[in-house]
């Protein structure tokens, strides 16, 4: 468990934490951070995976209580066909964004497609409030044409959801949240706003990166993230969070994830697909699954839609 240091600007900085990849079957390793790992610090967040797959890793499975997010890097090398029992078939492409909303429970699958495939990207389980946990379950998708970009010299910031500088992402989500896939070249920065209530999730995926509060007092407190470390920055006052790519990085700079929302202080209770406040609700919505409340996945053909 990491431990924190509060600045004078009001921002409370978990230490950095730092997770190996590891090997889930044969075609996919995933380097995890998890609620715990930050002192509930990390919410709405309560799991976030950076995934490489490059075969088939998950079959049908649930979801209840959350909403499961992925985002493709624009790196990825083919796509992802995404199936799920509201009856949506959606094309994932690289730089694009599928959310998943759960709410009382939905089935999907997830598979790597194209020749070659090479899936870089994040897998999110983003919580839901109490008042939430029932809705309809929805699917959607923000493409990367219509992700809004925000570029200055040494900075591409990708709005893929919520509102930063001025650029506002299309999608439509179940509470605010703000989603940012970014680049800083060498000793470049970018601010982020972090409202009081916030907190914010930072991953340093490629690169080393550095995270301060901004504020009057001199002595505010940093975070240093080497590449593939994470850190959780939460809010007790309005504040700003400068985040920047370290000077040695001259070559490519660096890629991070920015992921901020209000916290949920409600109780978690995770059981593996399952996101709810007890563990009544837990075999509740496990009875509902066995019983096929959830729905089923219509029949479909590799390579579709």
């Amino acid at each position: 468990m990491s431990t924190s240091i509060l600045t004078p600007s009001g921002l409370r900085f978990s230490c950095a934490v730092t997770r190996e990849p590891h090997a889930v079957g044969t075609h996919c390793h995933i380097r995890q951070f998890r609620h715990t790992d930050f002192e509930q610090a990390m919410s709405p967040l309560v799991l976030a995976d950076h995934f490489v797959m490059t075969g088939p890793t998950f079959e049908l499975h649930p979801h209840a209580g959350m909403s499961a997010v992925t985002v493709l890097f624009e790196e990825t090398v083919g796509w992802m066909s995404s199936h799920d029992s509201v009856h949506n078939d959606h094309r994932i492409e690289p730089g694009d964004l599928h959310w998943t909303l759960a709410g009382k429970g939905i089935v999907h699958t997830q598979q790597p497609e194209g020749t070659h495939a090479r899936l870089d990207g994040l897998q999110l389980f983003v919580n839901l409030p109490k008042r939430l946990k029932r809705t309809e379950p929805a699917t959607m998708l923000i493409q990367a044409n219509d992700v809004p970009v925000i570029e200055e010299p040494g900075v591409r910031l990708r709005v893929l959801a919520g509102s930063l500088g001025g650029k506002t992402s299309p999608l439509p989500t179940p509470e605010p949240i703000l989603i940012v896939d970014g680049r800083l070249d060498a000793d470049a920065c970018a601010n982020l706003p972090l409202p009081a209530g916030w907190n914010l999730w930072l991953y340093a995926r490629d690169g080393d990166l550095s995270a301060l509060g901004l504020g009057a007092a001199e002595d505010n407190k940093s975070v240093e993230l080497p590449s593939g470390a994470a850190a959780a920055i939460s809010a007790e006052a309005a504040g700003t969070v400068q985040v920047r790519a370290s000077a040695s990085e001259v070559k490519l700079g660096v890629r991070f994830v920015a992921i901020a929302g209000p916290a949920i202080n409600e109780p978690i209770v995770q059981k593996g697909p399952f996101v709810m406040n007890s563990l009544e609700e837990i075999e509740q919505v496990t009875t509902d699954y066995h019983a096929g409340r959830f729905g089923t996945v219509k029949p479909f053909t590799s390579g579709t839609p």
